[in-house]
């Protein structure tokens, strides 16, 4: 099994929430009302939190050095203000502790620098992690020159302006809402980023880089695991304070339709077009000839089975094309288990064949266009 070790530095993450009536006649700022106050793992724990809420094995390596706390009050919602605690490790100690360990059981090695110290010696950490066949993946605060020799580093728009501009080797650079670049075994990628609103940034970084490496664990090609990489950092971005991810987070959305789609005419595409809108996958499952033919009658299909699933590949809406034998799709959908069933016309949900396995939506059929008309009309 793949396995998966984070170091770097350890922050605290505090958060103190309260409320606010009133201002303080000592200073124009609010008084704030204590509630509650949580605290989580940031920086590398964060990762690491990250990494196993999703099923990854992963350890966190333990260097033992003092850990920063970030403590931030929270008011109605609102960020008042950070109160930092910085603490600075001892580089020379805690290379010469990770320097005299064996990671030959690790496949990924997360170096998370945050810029307290304990990541000060990353060349050396590097070199050492690589006779071991390690992949090193490093999320940098510093210059390039750092972390020669890793597989692959991710900065930020910032820091690749500043430090990478010349970088040779694998790279992702994320680019706060903007699209995220990359080059990957010489091959250059560059994939949007869904707009949303968003409640705290806190964290964002740490849930790519995460859900990243856990793509990579499960075998995604790398254009996918990047894709999984901007959903997961999209959905910490919706939360106030540090969100773990599940994976829940990083599922696809998948939506199923079916049908003969034999002459395709504008109410195909319609349905096509508003099923797609509804999640982040469209399946069509598409009967085979036979079945057209049982259905439709002797003539029918007027398109053969390998004409018709073209045409709908063909289609930007559909993702993929998947063909069926029986009457009905039933078992196809029993065996996709899809999260959401779409079809067009004058049908009740109840009405809909896998009703029972995943809610329907019922898209308004485009008045004069149909198959049979067509066919007839050009008899």
């Amino acid at each position: 099994m793949t396995r998966v070790a984070v170091i770097g530095d350890i922050i605290v993450d505090k958060y103190i929430y309260g409320s606010s009536s009133r201002l303080s006649p000592e200073a124009p700022v609010p008084v704030v009302t204590y509630n509650r106050e949580i605290e989580t793992l940031g920086g590398a724990g964060l990762v690491y939190e990250n990494l196993r809420s999703l099923g990854v094995e992963v350890d966190l390596y333990d260097h033992g050095a003092e850990r920063s706390v970030k403590t931030r009050i929270i008011c109605d919602g609102h960020y008042i203000t950070r109160i930092d605690d910085d603490k600075f490790a001892n580089s020379t100690v805690i290379l010469d502790k990770i320097i005299n360990d064996d990671f030959s059981q690790y496949d990924y090695v997360i170096l998370s620098d945050y810029n307290k110290g304990v990541l000060d010696e990353s060349r050396q950490i590097i070199k050492h992690l690589n006779k071991f066949g390690c992949r090193v993946i490093v999320d940098p605060k510093e210059h390039a020159s750092r972390y020669n020799d890793a597989w692959l580093v991710k900065p930020n728009e910032k820091e690749y302006q500043q430090y990478f501009t010349n970088w040779h080797g694998n790279i992702i650079t994320t680019r706060a809402g903007k699209s995220v670049i990359a080059k990957i075994d010489n091959k250059e990628y560059e994939l949007p980023v869904e707009a949303v609103e968003v409640s705290d940034v806190t964290g964002a970084g740490d849930c790519f880089l995460a859900a990243f490496v856990y793509a990579l664990v499960n075998n995604y090609d790398y254009k996918e695991a990047i894709k999984l990489a901007i959903q997961g950092s999209t959905e910490s971005v919706k939360y106030v304070g540090t969100h773990i991810l599940t994976e829940k987070d990083l599922k696809k959305k998948v939506v199923f339709t079916n049908g003969c789609f034999d002459v395709l005419h504008k109410g195909h595409l319609t349905l096509l077009k508003q099923a797609r809108s509804l999640g982040d996958k469209l399946i069509v499952g598409l009967n085979s000839d036979a079945s057209v033919n049982r259905l439709k009658g002797h003539n029918r299909p007027f398109n053969d089975i390998d004409t018709r699933r073209e045409q709908l590949l063909l289609i930007p809406y559909v993702d993929e094309v998947i063909i069926f034998e029986e009457d009905t799709p039933y078992e196809l959908i029993k065996q996709l288990q899809p999260d959401l069933i779409v079809k067009g016309g004058d049908y009740t949900a109840e009405e809909i064949v896998g009703n029972n396995i995943a809610p329907v939506h019922i898209v308004s059929t485009v008045d004069g266009f149909s198959t049979t008309k067509i066919l007839e009309a050009n008899i």
